[in-house]
């Protein structure tokens, strides 16, 4: 059985399907938070999945570091926490002020975080067109793009591409026999709340409907659809720009 410790948090409703707006945190409230420090609002939850496999990479969505940001429990936002996501058992990771472990959090119990300018909300089980697990969100609205990690071991090869996978050591890499292979997905909302999967750019343009020749159009001036950027920055823009039409 896990161990549990004691977190900042509390339980929190689930917004799947929209982006929720920013909690506003008081002064008061913050100086509470300061001054509790782990103890604020004695959120009680297990440890962090600690992995034991010997494969290349790691299991987190983009880095093993955790990185402040603010996270939303019961309509307050806590700022200022170290966080980090599990992309392999699709958890929240909440690090203690001492730094020596982290708290695992299931995504209906987070409704939103942000971390250095990234957005994300937590879908819970049972929630129609997405699985549960956590979303990076794109978009100004009233459309959105919704972007999962995935990770699972699996068996290491020789020409697998190293960068998509997190290799680090390329010497190191051909004496493991296995690492964390990434699987990415992208989503589409449009502005009637309904959720999709689509794959690749001119798929997401697909996804406008009625509007997919205007913002085609749009795009095509604004010279994206030449662009190298990558996938998330081309949902970002796209979306920017259909938003202002």
């Amino acid at each position: 059985m896990k161990r549990t410790v004691l977190i900042v948090g509390g339980v929190i409703s689930l917004l799947a399907a929209a982006l929720p707006a920013r909690a506003q945190t008081s002064p008061e409230l913050q100086a509470f938070q300061e001054a509790a420090g782990d103890r604020s609002a004695l959120f009680r939850g297990p440890q962090a999945e600690r992995y034991e496999y010997i494969a290349n990479g790691h299991p987190y969505w983009s880095t093993r570091e955790f990185k402040p940001g603010d996270i939303v429990f019961e309509g307050n936002s806590y700022v200022g926490i170290p966080l980090n996501i599990d992309a392999m058992a699709q958890r929240l990771l909440v690090q203690l002020s001492n730094g020596a472990f982290a708290i695992s959090l299931t995504p209906d119990q987070v409704s939103s975080f942000e971390v250095e300018g990234h957005r994300f909300v937590g879908v819970g089980p049972g929630t129609k067109d997405l699985s549960e697990g956590f979303y990076e969100v794109f978009g100004p609205g009233p459309e959105h793009v919704y972007k999962r990690v995935n990770k699972q071991i699996a068996p290491n090869t020789h020409n697998v591409n190293g960068e998509a996978i997190g290799y680090e050591d390329p010497d190191y890499r051909d004496n493991l026999t296995s690492y964390y292979a990434i699987s990415t997905s992208y989503y589409f909302r449009d502005r009637g709340g309904r959720v999709s999967r689509f794959r690749g750019r001119e798929a997401l343009i697909g996804k406008f409907g009625d509007r997919k020749r205007e913002v085609r159009k749009a795009v095509r001036a604004a010279r994206l659809d030449k662009s190298n950027i990558s996938l998330d920055a081309y949902c970002e823009l796209v979306l920017q720009i259909a938003a202002s039409l």
